[in-house]
C-alpha cells in the first residue's frame, strides 16, 4: 500500500481522543461523527478540538453546566444553533436515554456542538475554530515510505494517578541507513492515554517484550525524537530533514506512554503505540530536538499570577553549537495544568529577534506546535528565553517541579536540523544556574568557584568554614559577632543567591555535616535577623514583598539543616 495514503487513512482511524470517560455519559458518544469527514469520529465531543482538551464547543460548555450529565434540560437544548436538539443530534429524539444502556437511533447522527450543515447561512461566524482542511492532510513522504508499529501489549494501567511505562523496542528496518520522516498515534484506551514520548537508544540497550514504570528521565535512551499528545494528530517532519535511524542512526528506540488515571479505577488496560514513517531516500538533513526551560519550580498556592522564567544562554550556545549556526523547524510549549502563559523568544546580542512560541492561552490538554516557516536560523551565541506563567488559585500547596500532572513543569522543544552541529540535547537551568556548565563540570559558575568551594581542604575555602564558626553557632541564637559577620559572609557567592540554594540541595544530597553545620549557622542567625525585620515592619504597617519573601527561604533552611544536623 502506498505509504501516503496509508498515512491519510491512519489519520482517520487512528486520531487521538480526549479522556474519553465523558463519552459514556450522553448517547452515542462514541459515534459522533466528524463534520469535515462522516467516515471518521469526533472523539473530543465537548471540544474544539477533534481530539478533545482545550477549549470547548458550544454542547461542551452546556454539558458542563449540567454537571457533565445527560439530562433533559441538556437534551432538549440546541447548543449549536442549527435548528436542532442535542437529543436529536445524538440519536435521543425523546430524551429517554441513561447511562449504560442503547439509544433510540445509532444513525444519521451529527455533531452537538458544530452548527450544520456548515455552509447554511444561519451557522455563520458559529463556527470559526473547525478546520475541515487539517483533517484531511497529510505529510508529503518519499515514494519508497514505509512504516513500523510500535505498540504496548494490553496492560493494566495502574490505578494511581500518574503513571509513566516504557517499551524499547528493536526496529525491524535496520538493513541501512533511513530517515524517520513522520509519526502518528496509535490510541487504543482513550480515557487514560494522555501522551506518548519516543526516544532513540544506545545500541547496547536491550529490548523489552513488557512495559515497565519508568520515569521521564531516561539514561541510555534520552535522544527525543517523536512525541505525541492529546489534541495532536501527529508530527510531520520538515521536508528536507528527518531523524537517523538503522545502520548509521538509532536501531533500538524506546516508547513512554503517560497514563493518567485520576480516578484511580483498576479496570483499565492499554495497548496503545504509534506508527513511525521511514524513508530509505535520505533527506538533506539529519534532525535534532532540543530541550530548553526550568528545572526549579515553586509555585506558591493560591496565587493568581506565577511567572517562571529561564535561559539557554549565549555562554552555552557559543559552547555546544558548532559550524556556526542550526535551523530551527518547529516549536512546542510543555507545561501541566496550573499553566496559563507560555513563550519562547529568540535573542541575538541582547536584541530579540522573534517568539518562536506564543500562547496566550495555553492548555495542556490541547497542545500546539509552532511550525517556523522558512526554518529559524539559530546561531552559535543566541539565546531562547522560556517564560511560564501559572495561576495556583485552586491549590492549597506548593507546586513544585515533577512529571505527575498534579506537579508542574517548564520545558520547550525545539526541532532543528543538522544535528551534528548542536552537542547536547537539553539547555535547562535550575533557577539561574546553567546545567550544562553543571554537566560539563566547569570550575566556575555564576562567580562561585566550585572546584575550590568542594574541597574542604583548599586553603580559600577552609578559612572561609573557619570564619563561619569562629563567628556563629549553630543553636545558640544570633549572637554579635555572627550579626557582624554575615554581611561580608553573604558576599560569597558559593553561600548566596542560586549558588547558594545549589550548595545546600549538594550538601543534602551528599550527606555532608560539616557543611551542613556551616551552612545551618548562617541560615539560623539570617532567619532571626529577617524575623526581626519583618516584624519592625509590621509593626510600623510598612512590610515590603522582598522581606517577606526572605522569611521563608531562610527559616525553612535552618529548620532543614538544623534538624538534619541532629541526625549527625
Amino acid at each position: 500500500m502506498d505509504a501516503r495514503l496509508c498515512f491519510s487513512i491512519l489519520l482517520c482511524v487512528s486520531s487521538s481522543a480526549g479522556f474519553g470517560s465523558f463519552r459514556d455519559r450522553i448517547p452515542n458518544g462514541h459515534k459522533v461523527p466528524h463534520p469535515c469527514n462522516p467516515s471518521s469520529i469526533w472523539n473530543g465531543v465537548g471540544h474544539k478540538a477533534p481530539g478533545g482538551g482545550g477549549e470547548r464547543n458550544p454542547f461542551g460548555l452546556d454539558f458542563a453546566q449540567q454537571g457533565k450529565a445527560w439530562t433533559k434540560e441538556l437534551c432538549q437544548k440546541d447548543s449549536d444553533g442549527d435548528g436542532k436538539k442535542n437529543g436529536e443530534e445524538l440519536g435521543d429524539p425523546d430524551c429517554e436515554w441513561t447511562p449504560n444502556s442503547v439509544a433510540k437511533s445509532t444513525q444519521g447522527l451529527s455533531h452537538p456542538g458544530v452548527c450544520e450543515p456548515m455552509d447554511d447561512p444561519k451557522c455563520a461566524g458559529k463556527n470559526d475554530f473547525l478546520q475541515c482542511d487539517s483533517t484531511q492532510s497529510s505529510c508529503e513522504m518519499e515514494g519508497d515510505a514505509i512504516f513500523e508499529s510500535l505498540v504496548f501489549p494490553n496492560t493494566s494501567v495502574p490505578a494511581v494517578e500518574t503513571n509513566y511505562y516504557c517499551m524499547t523496542f528493536e526496529l525491524q528496518n535496520v538493513d541501512t541507513d533511513y530517515h524517520l520522516i513522520a509519526t502518528r498515534p496509535i490510541v487504543k484506551n482513550q480515557n487514560v492515554v494522555h501522551h506518548m514520548l519516543l526516544y532513540g537508544c544506545k545500541d547496547t540497550v536491550n529490548a523489552t517484550t513488557t512495559p515497565e514504570s519508568c520515569g521521564m528521565a531516561k539514561e541510555d535512551c534520552n535522544d527525543l525524537i517523536g512525541l505525541w499528545a492529546v489534541g495532536f494528530e501527529g508530527n510531520c517532519l520538515y521536508k528536507d530533514a528527518g531523524f537517523r535511524v538503522g545502520t548509521n542512526g538509532y536501531k533500538k528506540v524506546a516508547l513512554e506512554i503517560h497514563w493518567n488515571n485520576p480516578e484511580k479505577r483498576a479496570d483499565y488496560y492499554d495497548g496503545s503505540g504509534m506508527y513511525i514513517f521511514l524513508t530509505k531516500t535520505l533527506r538533506k538533513y539529519d534532525a535534532g530536538i532540543l530541550m530548553v526551560g526550568q528545572n526549579y519550580i515553586h509555585i506558591p498556592p493560591r496565587s493568581p499570577r506565577v511567572v517562571v522564567m529561564a535561559n539557554c544562554s549565549r555562554s552555552d550556545t557559543s559552547r555546544f553549537i558548532v559550524n556556526g549556526k542550526v535551523n530551527i523547524t518547529s516549536a512546542l510549549n510543555h507545561m501541566h495544568y496550573l499553566g496559563r502563559e507560555m513563550t519562547m523568544e529568540h535573542y541575538r546580542d541582547n536584541k530579540k529577534l522573534r517568539n518562536l512560541t506564543y500562547e496566550h492561552e495555553y492548555s495542556y490538554d490541547s497542545p500546539k506546535s509552532f511550525k517556523l516557516s522558512p526554518p529559524v536560523e539559530f546561531r552559535a551565541g543566541d539565546e531562547v528565553i522560556t517564560t511560564c506563567v501559572y495561576s495556583s488559585m485552586n491549590r492549597n500547596k506548593t507546586v513544585k517541579k515533577g512529571d505527575a500532572t498534579s506537579d508542574e513543569m517548564c520545558y520547550g522543544f525545539l526541532t532543528y536540523y543538522p544535528k551534528e552541529n548542536l552537542k547536547v540535547q537539553s539547555c535547562t537551568q535550575w533557577q539561574t544556574i546553567s546545567q550544562y556548565a553543571l554537566h560539563r563540570g566547569d570550575s566556575i559558575i555564576n562567580d562561585c568557584n566550585m572546584a575550590e568551594f568542594y574541597n574542604s581542604y583548599h586553603p580559600t575555602t577552609a578559612a572561609f568554614i573557619k570564619s563561619v564558626f569562629d563567628n556563629c553557632a549553630m543553636l545558640t541564637g544570633c549572637v554579635q559577632e555572627c550579626r557582624d559577620f554575615l554581611p561580608e559572609a553573604m558576599k560569597n557567592p558559593c553561600v548566596n543567591g542560586s549558588m547558594g540554594a545549589y550548595m545546600r540541595k549538594i550538601a543534602v544530597e551528599r550527606s555532608w555535616s560539616e557543611r551542613f553545620a556551616m551552612f545551618t549557622a548562617l541560615d539560623s542567625c539570617n532567619a532571626e535577623l529577617a524575623q526581626e525585620t519583618c516584624k519592625l515592619q509590621t509593626q510600623s504597617k510598612e512590610t515590603s514583598a522582598a522581606s517577606v519573601a526572605i522569611v521563608p527561604l531562610y527559616f525553612i533552611l535552618s529548620v532543614i539543616y538544623i534538624g538534619i544536623a541532629f541526625r549527625f
